[in-house]
């Protein structure tokens, strides 16, 4: 513990040095630093269209709308332009019928920045711009739209490593923006430690026009080390999501089949489970056959304001079945029933009517460099809640009688130019036979300081808590969640607690050319525990140094390596760890790769 304190306090001096060096250079480093990556490209583009921004476009009317699309290689830049032959510009359609303005509007500033934040979320731009310039007729104001492709066409990968052992290996190729009409298909295989995964991906934004999203992905499983065939994950979804904030109405139709061998891994390996009652270790692997299938059928409705509404409601299945795997002849039939009953998740088949309410402040703001180096990263600021309520009956088909409440609220604020904190609030609960269950909370807090001049500081804190659970669920900490001293997945408790804090010094973005590098210093602590006799809560420590990188051009995401020791007692032990996007996520974008919540506040595994 004193090694711990000791090497935070440190950690902390270092950084309260790094906010004193950044306060007393951010004037002298605001006035003389160079454009960013986006303002050279409006600069440029402004200046070939012989065209001035106009300062004062309130009260007027829209006239002309101009688009200036730029290629993923430019020749003034040090790349090989010939590539763009391979690559399909956006149509100049796709970003029109993105437009939440047109010719004859009155000039309203927050339609054009949805207009900017809705082309940005597309996944397929570099960077986009969304300019009011000096228009020839009085009385009006003209726009020019920027944007610049992403490489579309692309052998693309996420790492997740931790020492010698990868914790995931995506490689996928990948066309983004199918003949530049924003549809992505992608042949992909994920490399896990235990399972290979080949699959493919095919989303339509507009599917048959504008009005429509389609969503298809197929998945089979293959065991690494026998080659044998371990299942399958089917999805297909219809919708009709909400494109701007003044649409009406929509819904979401998704079906989703799977069936699969699934098991439980810590630092690489299948964990195993020892039954209580008897003496020896038993050491059962924790593997099963599992088989899920679900669908719903939900419609939406959206109340638009400075608090905007949306009210859900539809009827949902799901089903879920679990068999042991290849166990009954080596393990005694006492230690199966406790298998059953401490390691699989309950088999339970569902029919439910849903309602939910999600309400949020429609108030925005771009921001640089929170998870990214150099891009433009829209944030909503202010309160932000939902509650949803399913209720599966038996009278409809379900196993039993239950209600089932999720909710979540929570705020983001920012201060001092471009600092930002958040709070949030997650529970969910059910209650079935006379009583709740499969009780969750999660408390979040996550904070960014202005920039302060040779970079900012960040932190994070949740924890999160479980009583009753009936589902053994597995909480985890260790590796790029949480704990970079320490093996992916090492500290594990099913129906268990979880506390994560890490604070980062993030450097400012160095750029060499157009490529954007920086450090990381880091302090990372936590624990997962199940009560103080079972699991008692000890804390860990793991202090570190960390590379980050961004080519633009390619990617929107940082790729991070990070050095990791404990300083906790448990002795001297480096990690390596590493991947694609930061390791401690900030903003709602980086939340959206997690399938995880609790009420709806999203959680990192």
């Amino acid at each position: 513990m004193s090694a711990g304190v000791a090497s935070m306090r440190a950690l902390l001096f270092a950084m309260t040095l790094l906010v004193g060096a950044g306060i007393a250079q951010a004037d002298e480093a605001a006035a003389v630093a160079p454009l960013s990556f986006e303002a050279k490209h409006v600069v440029k583009a402004l200046k070939g269209l012989g065209r001035v921004p106009d300062r004062t476009p309130e009260g007027k009317i829209i006239g002309e709308i101009e688009y200036v699309r730029y290629e993923v290689f430019l020749e003034d830049e040090p790349f090989v332009t010939f590539p763009n032959a391979l690559h399909w510009l956006t149509r100049e359609a796709v970003i029109q019928r993105e437009m939440l303005v047109a010719p004859g509007d009155d000039y309203t500033p927050a339609r054009l920045l949805e207009t900017a934040r809705n082309l940005r979320s597309l996944g397929i731009f570099q960077l986009v711009a969304v300019v009011p310039v000096v228009s020839p007729n009085q009385g009006s104001v003209d726009i020019v739209v920027i944007t610049r492709d992403l490489w579309s066409l692309r052998l693309e990968w996420n790492l997740q490593f931790n020492g010698d052992q990868i914790d995931q290996l995506l490689v996928q190729i990948t066309e983004r923006n199918l003949f530049g009409s924003n549809v992505r298909a992608t042949l992909r295989s994920v490399l896990m430690p235990i399972t290979l995964t080949l699959g493919e991906v095919f989303v339509d934004r507009r599917f048959l026009g504008e009005a429509l999203t389609l969503e298809q992905t197929a998945d089979i499983f293959i065991n690494r080390e026998t080659d044998d065939f371990e299942g399958y994950d089917a999805f297909l979804a219809v919708s009709r999501p909400f494109f701007n904030l003044a649409q009406r109405w929509g819904f979401r139709v998704p079906v989703r089949v799977q069936k699969r061998v699934a098991r439980q891994v810590r630092a690489g390996d299948v964990a195993t489970y020892d039954d209580p009652a008897t003496p020896e270790d038993d050491a059962i692997p924790r593997v099963w056959d599992s088989t899920y299938v679900s669908t719903s059928a939900v419609g939406r409705l959206q109340i638009s304001g400075d608090f905007n509404q949306r009210i859900s409601a539809g009827l949902g299945f799901s089903h879920r079945g679990v068999e042991i795997n290849d166990l009954d002849a080596a393990v005694p039939a006492a230690s199966l029933e406790a298998f059953r009953r401490d390691v699989l998740p309950r088999a339970l088949t569902q029919v439910y009517p849903v309602i939910g309410w999600a309400g949020f402040e429609t108030r925005y703001r771009t921001f640089e460099n929170l998870s990214s180096y150099g891009v433009s990263e829209d944030v909503r600021l202010g309160p932000v809640a939902s509650a949803t309520l399913t209720a599966p009956l038996e009278a409809l088909g379900s196993t039993v009688d239950a209600i089932e409440l999720y909710g979540s609220v929570g705020w983001t604020l920012d201060f001092a130019g471009d600092g930002l904190v958040e709070l949030g609030v997650g529970a969910e609960a059910r209650y079935e036979g006379g009583a709740w269950i499969n009780q969750q909370l999660l408390t979040k807090a996550r904070f960014a300081s202005p920039s302060l001049g040779i970079g900012r500081l960040i932190a994070r804190f949740d924890w999160l808590a479980q009583h009753d659970d009936t589902t053994n669920n597995v909480v985890f900490l260790g590796g790029s969640n949480g704990l970079r001293g320490y093996p992916s997945g090492v500290f594990q408790a099913t129906g268990g607690d979880r506390i994560r804090g890490n604070v980062e010094a993030r450097t400012a973005p160095v750029v060499w050319s157009y490529f954007h590098g920086g450090l990381v210093m880091f302090y990372d602590v936590g624990d997962v525990y199940a009560g103080r006799e079972r699991d008692p809560f000890v804390v860990k420590h793991t202090v570190g140094l960390g590379l980050r990188g961004l080519l633009p051009q390619f990617n929107r995401e940082v790729f991070r390596i990070d050095l990791g020791v404990p300083v906790d007692g448990t002795g001297f032990m480096l990690r390596l760890s590493g991947g694609t996007g930061q390791s401690v996520p900030l903003t709602a974008r980086e939340d959206a790769q997690f399938e995880t919540s609790v009420g709806g506040l999203a959680l990192q595994p």
